[in-house]
């Protein structure tokens, strides 16, 4: 089943895929195009760097002691302003490094943003994260390379949580979507 099937069963036939390039911004390019290009992706990564403090390096540097290859890019970094310099890279570039948890809990702090994940990589009800749940909400699909690209509902980009709450009503697989349709429908008459 295709990605946009796929969401279309889980979601509903009004759902679909906005897919961004896979160039190491994906994560930041959906954040952009979701307020119309403002911030841009640059600002956003911007917003990241100057988030990080000392504590922030020595959490990264744990986190690639422990053998996470997702942070070796930390390996050249010898203090803080090298860090920064790291994470302003965008993508596509050399050395660029791709979103991580630090990074999307900043731009939900930095945007008043929630998100509401939908991971191709997980399972059951672990399909649906939400990080910083907010008043707006924006949707991304996590493919099973790590890729984001924005789920959007007609031309809407961003949703409230009202929203979200009657539309992510699918907590399992797909193949329970069709009985969560059924029992949102009977609550709705």
């Amino acid at each position: 089943m295709s990605r946009t099937a796929t969401l279309k069963k889980l979601l509903g036939d009004d759902w679909s895929l906005e897919f961004v390039d896979a160039d190491g911004d994906c994560f930041f390019a959906c954040v952009s195009k979701a307020f119309d290009g403002d911030p841009t992706t640059q600002d956003l990564r911007d917003v990241v760097a100057d988030a990080c403090d000392d504590e922030t390096l020595e959490s990264f540097r744990a986190a690639r002691a422990a053998g996470l290859e997702d942070y070796d890019f930390v390996d050249d970094c010898d203090d803080l302003d090298a860090l920064r310099a790291r994470l302003r890279i965008p993508g596509g570039a050399a050395g660029c490094v791709w979103a991580d948890d630090f990074a999307l809990r900043t731009i939900a702090a930095h945007q008043k943003v929630g998100f509401a994940i939908l991971d191709e990589a997980a399972r059951g009800a672990g399909r649906f994260v939400v990080i910083d749940p907010q008043n707006i909400m924006i949707i991304l699909q996590r493919t099973r390379r790590q890729h984001y690209n924005l789920v959007v509902r007609g031309h809407s980009y961003t949703f409230s949580r009202d929203e979200i709450d009657v539309h992510w009503a699918v907590r399992g697989d797909a193949d329970e979507a069709p009985r969560a349709k059924r029992a949102r429908r009977t609550r709705e008459k």
